[in-house]
């Protein structure tokens, strides 16, 4: 006969903890964008590394070797801190403001084509992901009932 497991309430974390995750988790992602970026250089890819390393991220989650939880908190921070990455964009338009006057429309497209191709890959690969996973899932329980059955 099995012991019965003791349940222990998951204890609090120290208010330092989530912060110093956070700050973990992003230089995480730095290093793993440092790291695409160098390689598509090398390779000399026609792309950014930027998107190497999100392609390579996806294998990652996908294939099991990174949970979702050893990102979730400094991807996070990131997006709801993304404006501040914008700065700098905001000022280069204010100092060159007789280029937008001469280029803008035709800068203004390509900016408005490559926001919409970043947004569309974007939601299709989510889609494709969480498909994925929906298909995972239903495999898993179909060979749970299956098993359960035959028992």
């Amino acid at each position: 006969m099995k012991a019965p497991a003791l349940h222990h309430p998951a204890l609090p974390l120290p208010a330092w903890r989530q912060p110093a995750r956070t700050a973990w988790q992003v230089g995480i992602l730095i290093a793993a964008w440092w790291l695409a970026d160098a390689a598509a250089a090398a390779l000399h890819l026609p792309f950014s590394g930027g998107v190497v390393g999100l392609f390579v991220l996806v294998a990652l989650l996908l294939a099991g070797w990174v949970r979702p939880a050893a990102i979730e908190l400094g991807a996070n921070w990131l997006l709801a801190n993304m404006l501040l990455f914008f700065i700098p964009l905001v000022v280069s338009v204010v100092q060159f403001t007789q280029l937008l006057k001469a280029q803008g429309l035709m800068l203004f497209v390509n900016i408005g084509l490559g926001f919409a191709s970043v947004m569309l890959a974007t939601a299709f690969t989510v889609e494709w992901v969480c498909r994925y996973e929906r298909r995972q899932r239903l495999q898993a329980l179909l060979r749970q009932r299956k098993a359960r059955t035959a028992a």
